[in-house]
């Protein structure tokens, strides 16, 4: 009689992982995925806590998806993994449009002549593509792409190193501060910027915001000779340019800006609106940044890259923002251009700001920069300045930056309600803040160095879960008090209750090393090959 493979007795989706639990766990049993023909072969993680195994389609092990075909789970005995009859096959099959829903990734189970994964990518209607003159903006003219990639490859010609050449030891190597997302450079970039010149390096930049303006033809010219002249190029977020444009021979590091928040992006949430396409420019990084081992997972999980091609260098901002001096020079510059956030001159004069500064700085709602809001009417401004009078507090709004429509402030709450959305770096406002009250932000990842209380707001947390998503348990992991409505968050406020003790086991998961060293290690990791222990 034959000896029985594990039995899978459940089967469960977490967005892009599949789970699955067999009758018998054991941590010296292995469990891959094998293509019928037996060329293709990834190993799935153990998930000891659950006694599973799971596999992640948008990167089973080599940054790319699961390929197309028909699969089977093997374990490491040889033997095929069946599938329990308490299973319906059929019910598990998921579908992940992308491409504006024009195709379809597919994954579909089968327990017909043994237990089977069929991965397909379809295409689901016909792409319309308006004819433009050369819309290098929004990237529909395939033609302008090619253009644009014929004069990268002249320009990798012409300007590349030549031959087998170690950038590490470059004593100058070409480094290139990049972003597609805004012309003017994020928190992070500017903070590695001013590092690498205080090194004696001398980065170029290239900085656009092509999801909103147009550049002409001559500008993408000039962007494209420093992308193929770079050793090094350090991104700030999403480049859509990588989307299209293979770089060749230049080590890509993303510096995203986003700490430790929660909402779900980039391949974490495959599948849903604003979602990246199977082959993006996520897929170029050599590197990305993190602030600690134990957390790095979620940033690769985002990228579509391995864990250990995110570096727990930390968050280059943080070096600025624990500087001390930076410190009291900033919150005597805040402090003078707003009165109404200080007490009463003392008999020095010495600027003091008030004891209940409130900072209300909640993400953005919709898909992307293009439709970004928040909806303002979950604010009852006229309850929120009675209790800034119960409690004499200040409260300071500061959206997101894609949120456009100002704060809706009546003129006679303005001395005690304050928007300071304009204000470049939120991080500066954390030194006077006493309470931050966000949502699913990134916000609190510098903020909880304060050690000061922070609520979460999140009125909408079912339906953002479902339509953002999260990547790691909300609930469980905010270091904070939730609360779902106007009413208790007032209430929350008047009775100090923020469920503060959560703070503490925050920083222990997120921050490896709290220090003003970020820059100098990922100049030590990326640019000089040399890894800290």
């Amino acid at each position: 009689m034959a000896i029985k493979s594990l039995v899978i007795n459940k089967i469960k989706w977490d967005r892009i992982w599949i789970y699955l639990y067999p009758d018998s766990y054991s941590e010296d049993t292995s469990l891959s995925i094998v293509s019928m023909n037996g060329e293709t072969s990834f190993e799935l993680k153990k998930c000891n806590e659950e006694k599973a195994y799971k596999l992640n389609i948008s990167n089973p092990g080599d940054c790319r998806m699961l390929p197309v075909g028909v699969y089977k789970f093997t374990d490491n005995n040889g033997l095929d993994a069946l599938l329990s009859d308490k299973i319906t096959a059929r019910y598990l099959n998921r579908r992940f449009p992308y491409f504006h829903s024009e195709r379809e990734y597919r994954v579909q189970f089968s327990d017909k002549n043994g237990f089977k994964v069929k991965v397909t990518d379809i295409e689901i209607k016909q792409t319309v593509i308006q004819k433009t003159k050369s819309d290098l903006r929004c990237f529909k003219n395939d033609s302008a792409k090619k253009v644009l990639r014929g004069i990268y490859e002249s320009e990798f010609r012409l300007h590349h190193r030549k031959g087998d050449v170690d950038v590490h030891k470059l004593k100058n190597p070409r480094i290139l501060l990049m972003s597609d997302q805004s012309e003017e450079m994020g928190s992070n970039m500017v903070a590695l910027k001013r590092k690498l010149l205080a090194k004696g390096y001398k980065p170029e930049e290239a900085l656009r915001a092509i999801t909103t303006k147009h550049y002409s033809l001559k500008h993408w010219i000039k962007t494209l000779r420093k992308i193929a002249w770079a050793d090094f190029i350090f991104l700030d977020d999403h480049s859509q340019t990588t989307d299209w444009l293979k770089i060749k021979g230049t080590i890509i590091t993303q510096l995203w800006h986003a700490g430790a928040g929660f909402k779900s992006t980039g391949y974490s949430r495959f599948g849903m609106p604003a979602s990246p396409a199977p082959e993006s420019g996520h897929r170029q990084y050599n590197y990305g940044i993190a602030g600690s081992l134990k957390i790095r997972h979620f940033f690769s999980e985002v990228w579509g890259i391995n864990d250990e091609m995110v570096l727990p260098t930390g968050m280059p901002r943080l070096d600025e923002f624990l500087d001390p001096d930076y410190k009291e020079m900033t919150i005597n510059k805040i402090l003078s251009a707003h009165p109404e956030l200080c007490k009463p001159l003392s008999g020095g004069k010495t600027l003091t700001k008030k004891d209940n500064i409130i900072l209300f700085a909640p993400t953005y709602r919709g898909e992307n920069k293009k439709n970004a809001y928040y909806p303002y009417d979950r604010l009852d401004m006229n309850r929120l300045y009675k209790l800034c009078k119960e409690t004499d507090s200040v409260i300071i709004f500061k959206m997101h930056p894609f949120v456009t429509y100002p704060v809706p402030i009546p003129k006679q709450f303005r001395d005690r309600m304050i928007d300071m959305t304009s204000y470049p770096n939120i991080n500066d406002l954390f030194y006077i803040t006493d309470l931050l009250i966000t949502d699913y932000s990134s916000d609190i990842y510098e903020f909880s160095l304060m050690r000061k209380p922070m609520l979460f707001y999140s009125f909408d947390i079912d339906d953002y879960s479902k339509s953002r998503g999260f990547h790691r348990d909300y609930r469980t992991n905010v270091p904070g008090k939730i609360v779902e409505s106007f009413d208790a968050m007032i209430e929350a406020i008047q009775k100090k209750d923020f469920e503060y003790d959560k703070v503490e086991k925050y920083i222990e998961n997120n921050f490896d090393n709290v220090d003003t060293n970020a820059c100098q290690r990922i100049i030590d990791w990326i640019i000089l090959g040399k890894p800290h222990p």
